[in-house]
């Protein structure tokens, strides 16, 4: 069809092809003025293209345009500098340990920790060997694990929780206890 100066007109389904949207945003920007409507769902194609390109340029001025509030920008950066001072001189004074730290000392003990359980069978098996009695086996077994308990408690000789004053030792040795 042709509008009333001469000009091809396009149907919203051709026009939403070109400029790859939905019909329905189509019609949204033709609400708002962006695409200009010749007839009842109709367009102009270089008018519809031209309207929607500008719109898009305005877009772009408007995110990279916005002033920034100097004065609140410098306070984020002197903010964001404290932290990392706050950050450094807590790591200095030992109040906070690296991450990489935490987990190569965790590996450790976890490796120690694997070992010893793992060596209980190996140490038990020549003196259960001969034993009928459940309750001797199992006396025989708990002395192992309380050992194994005793000698991990090492760990914690100079590591007090701030919660909680007990040493590692002293809580590992309760719990041997507890198991006679």
């Amino acid at each position: 069809m042709m509008s009333e100066a001469g000009t091809p007109t396009y149907p919203v389904s051709t026009i939403s092809k070109l400029l790859l949207l939905t019909e329905r945003r189509v019609q949204q920007l033709v609400k708002e003025g962006v695409i200009p409507k010749t007839e009842r769902n109709r367009y102009e194609l270089a008018p519809a293209v031209q309207g929607y390109i500008r719109y898009l340029q305005e877009r772009m001025v408007g995110n990279t345009a916005q002033p920034l509030d100097y004065q609140l920008e410098k306070s984020r950066l002197v903010r964001i500098q404290a932290d990392k001072a706050q950050l450094e001189l807590d790591h200095l004074n030992d109040v906070l340990v690296a991450t990489e730290e935490v987990a190569k000392e965790w590996e450790i003990i976890l490796s120690d920790m694997k070992s010893k359980i793992l060596s209980i069978p190996s140490k038990a098996a020549p003196l259960i060997r001969d034993e009928t009695e459940t309750n001797v086996i199992m006396d025989i077994l708990q002395s192992f694990i309380d050992e194994t308990l005793l000698e991990l408690a090492s760990y914690g000789n100079n590591v007090e929780s701030e919660s909680n004053p007990i040493q590692w030792d002293e809580a590992i040795e309760a719990a041997a206890e507890v198991h006679g």
